[in-house]
């Protein structure tokens, strides 16, 4: 599997193509997910405190891809499932765009081009969000399994990002796990704290 970033989610029209920068490819926080799953895989002892130092470099994406793929047995078929349907988005576009009414020939042009210029682009953003919510449940199962009490990261955007996906995951658990995010100074420096409030 060719994993890679993209980039921002795409916004397609007859008059161009523009990105949306508040949505970030998943890919972006992929290192993290797999660094996160690495810090937590391990046997756990009652009371006692575990430290995992991350890497200075984000993991390279066959060996994010490798570890996701060990813990969840059914991945390729949810990538596969969800390529499938970015396929079909795709088609759903192209039709409408076919059959709009309100674009005059040249404009119906440029969006049909613009569509399938960024056909690989918009499956590559999808597989990458398949695989970086694959991940996330692989971390909410090992908090149960490990009955973990909380996790501390550096408070950056993308670790409170990854934290509150978990957070979401956490709470779709049957049954749902309850957790609490904040942000604390530690030492001088600030932490994000994923806090587990129910017993599990």
């Amino acid at each position: 599997m060719d994993l890679k970033y993209a980039g921002p989610k795409p916004l397609i029209s007859a008059h161009g193509i523009t990105f949306d920068l508040n949505k970030e490819d998943k890919f972006a926080y992929l290192s993290i997910v797999a660094e996160l799953i690495q810090a937590l895989d391990h046997n756990y002892q009652a009371d006692e405190r575990y430290t995992y130092l991350a890497k200075a470099e984000p993991l390279k994406a066959d060996i994010i891809f490798d570890l996701i793929k060990s813990k969840d047995p059914a991945l390729l078929s949810q990538i596969e499932e969800r390529r499938l349907i970015a396929e079909n988005d795709i088609s759903d576009e192209l039709v409408r765009a076919h059959e709009n009414k309100t674009l005059c020939e040249e404009e119906c042009n440029v969006l049909i081009c613009n569509i399938e210029l960024l056909r690989t682009y918009q499956i590559n953003r999808a597989i990458n969000k398949t695989l970086y919510y694959a991940g996330i449940n692989v971390i909410a199962e090992e908090i149960k399994k490990g009955h973990i009490d909380y996790i501390n990261t550096p408070m950056f955007p993308k670790f409170l990002h990854v934290l509150h996906s978990v957070q979401g995951a956490l709470s779709k658990l049957h049954p749902p796990i309850d957790s609490n995010i904040d942000i604390r100074e530690h030492e001088g420096h600030l932490q994000v704290r994923l806090e587990i409030l129910s017993k599990h």
